[in-house]
């Protein structure tokens, strides 16, 4: 059994109907984390406890993994991944993008920094082992990867999660970089949570 996990805040219904379909396809359980006032983190710690799954998938709302992304993760964890995230791309790409997607999938798979954007899986059994997600409003999914990782073997699959890239639209492609790097810089540096929200929210 797999739990699809979705946190979502001020997205119209029909955003979340491809996760929907995906959840109907694979069997499997759609969870919706809403846009309540908690951290992020807090939201996807509150649904994955009311989730009956197995496996759980954490995926953004306006990301889209690929068509039997089920079916792939599934074969991860029975081939003895405990934890792993798919691949990342942007929705209509220019080079600057693909540039991105191109640092940050190396980042996953030589670092094993995976982000929420690209789809985050795990075995039920090890995401409690670890403590879940902690209640923060950033950094919420490196958290969670980097104590996956030091538990059980973790697996960044080829196949792409296809996420939006409004945000680095809306700010520059070169300012929403220095930005990521300026809060995961930070984080792994110590700075408060707090802090590093207001970096990354302004």
């Amino acid at each position: 059994m797999i739990s699809v996990i979705v946190p979502v805040r001020d997205e119209p219904e029909a955003a979340i109907e491809p996760l929907v379909r995906l959840a109907e396809r694979g069997g499997a359980e759609l969870i919706v984390a809403d846009g309540s006032p908690e951290p992020r983190g807090a939201r996807l710690a509150r649904a994955a406890v009311r989730s009956a799954g197995d496996v759980l998938f954490f995926v953004h709302a306006d990301s889209r993994p690929p068509e039997n992304a089920l079916e792939l993760l599934g074969r991860a964890i029975e081939d003895g991944a405990i934890a792993g995230a798919f691949s990342l791309a942007y929705d209509d790409a220019g080079r600057d993008m693909r540039w991105v997607a191109w640092w940050a999938n190396r980042r996953a798979r030589v670092l094993g920094l995976a982000f929420g954007d690209q789809g985050i899986f795990c075995r039920r059994v090890d995401y409690e082992a670890v403590g879940g997600f902690r209640a923060l409003r950033v950094c919420d999914d490196l958290d969670l990867v980097r104590r996956l990782r030091r538990r059980g073997r973790f697996v960044v699959l080829p196949h792409a999660t296809v996420t939006s890239a409004r945000r680095y639209r809306e700010r520059g492609a070169l300012r929403q970089i220095l930005r990521v790097w300026k809060v995961v810089a930070g984080y792994f540096l110590g700075a408060s949570p707090d802090r590093l929200a207001r970096w990354y929210y302004g």
